[in-house]
């Protein structure tokens, strides 16, 4: 899931400033990975905050229903900073059942502090990346 900023040239049913200091909408859209289909989408005046998580939880619900039964037993969602929220990772927890499991990864700007933190983890901690088909990532090994 992730939002982009939609300009307008006029003043349009719900369009809004936007935080990039443009005019238009902040739409928040779920796209599936492996098909590049967008699965849902919510269109919002461009003054919509970012980390409005009854926005992300309403996009993810319309999303997951778009997609085929047998296909809802394991999926990942993938937000940005944006979904960086208790509240919706908690949502994303509980839609976990003994029929469907759901995986998050949420990315976010590493900060000094961050980076403190990251470095204080052992040697240990790491594995190293592999690719989709199971093969090594370039560039991310470990380094033993």
């Amino acid at each position: 899931m992730d939002a982009t900023v939609i300009t307008a040239a006029s003043k349009k049913q719900g369009a809004t400033a936007t935080w990039k200091k443009t005019f238009g909408f902040h739409p928040l859209a779920a796209w599936c990975a492996n098909t590049t289909e967008c699965l849902a989408m919510r269109l919002r005046p461009g003054s919509a905050g970012s980390k409005t998580t009854s926005d992300h939880i309403e996009v993810l619900t319309d999303a997951l229903a778009q997609v085929p039964g047998a296909s809802t037993a394991e999926s990942i969602v993938r937000v940005d900073g944006a979904g960086a929220t208790h509240a919706l990772h908690e949502h994303l927890r509980d839609l976990n059942t003994l029929r469907r499991t759901v995986r998050s990864t949420t990315g976010w700007k590493i900060t000094e502090e961050d980076e403190a933190a990251i470095a204080l983890l052992p040697e240990t901690a790491w594995e190293t990346a592999l690719k989709q088909d199971g093969s090594l990532q370039e560039g991310y090994l470990l380094r033993s």
